[in-house]
């Protein structure tokens, strides 16, 4: 099965990897905004992928 390390390092890497696709679809790979958290198993992953651009 593996251990905890191992399951948390699966789950982490597959949701950073979906996160890079997405923004690399929509040429934003430069504003990109990833925040996970772990309490007793339970992740929270978060990402915001922001459109910048000059005003002037």
């Amino acid at each position: 099965m593996g251990g905890k390390k191992e399951k948390l390092f699966n789950h982490i890497s597959a949701f950073v990897y979906n996160v890079l696709n997405k923004a690399e679809k929509e040429d934003k790979l430069d504003y990109i905004n990833i925040e996970i958290t772990n309490h007793n198993g339970n992740l929270q992953m978060d990402y915001t992928i922001r459109d910048r651009g000059k005003a002037y």
